[in-house]
């Protein structure tokens, strides 16, 4: 064994100006070689917790899917935004159904800016749309406990009144409009088919620079070795 250490000690000190050019040469390449302009691209996931307030359209797990997948609300809501990418959100937008009243949505572009841009676009349109249809539902048993609170109805009436009002108020605290979960966080984005950076590519450089310095200094005295066994 400590006839082997010499030996590789004495390679080092032969070799060693050379392999350190070469490794150092690596990462130069490394940093100034042209790379292909290979296409990223990047997806964000957002979660949103649907409302409860006995509207199918928008607190359905399947209609809100329907809705969010299909041109209508994009013509009604982000017009400027379907007619720019309509071919894009229609084929890397993915809506899905999760646990409870969970929704999914995940959106796939080629820059970083792109992609949280438009899927934050989507979820402020959907939330927006939500919480006015939840406004005028709410409004609507507002208005129609005060109509009834002012009816005159005979004493028979009374409990009958009281425990409609009851129940309509009941409903009213139990009203929820949609929630977001799990806001579009560019710092969670997915990156896939990215190209190495130079910094990058400099350090990848001087790994196969050391990587191949090591073979090169200890793989003859393996070999060596092995051919007087």
């Amino acid at each position: 064994m400590g006839h082997k250490i010499q030996i590789l000690k004495e390679r080092v000190n032969k070799y060693f100006l050379l392999l350190l050019g070469t490794t150092i040469l690596l990462g130069v390449i490394g940093w100034l070689i042209p790379v292909g302009k290979a296409q990223s691209s990047y997806t964000l996931e957002t979660s949103i917790t649907l409302g409860n307030y006995n509207n199918p359209e928008l607190t359905d797990h399947k209609s809100v899917i329907i809705l969010l997948t299909y041109a209508p609300f994009y013509e009604e809501h982000l017009k400027d935004l379907w007619e720019e990418k309509f071919e894009v959100i229609g084929t890397n937008l993915h809506v899905t159904a999760g646990p409870d009243k969970i929704i999914n949505l995940s959106y796939t572009d080629n820059s970083e800016e792109s992609t949280a841009q438009v899927l934050n676009e989507i979820t402020s349109a959907f939330m927006a749309y939500d919480q006015d249809k939840f406004n005028e539902k709410q409004k609507f048993i507002q208005d129609y406990i005060e109509a009834i609170s002012k009816e005159k109805v005979g004493p028979e009436a009374i409990v009958d009144q009281q425990r409609f009002i009851f129940e309509l108020k009941t409903a009213l605290n139990d009203m929820k409009p949609a929630k977001l979960l799990k806001p579009a966080d560019i710092n969670a984005i997915n990156t896939e088919n990215r190209a190495f950076n130079s910094k990058e590519r400099a350090v990848l450089g001087i790994l196969l620079g050391v990587t191949l310095s090591f073979l090169w200094i200890v793989f003859p005295v393996i070999f060596k070795e092995q051919s007087f066994e």
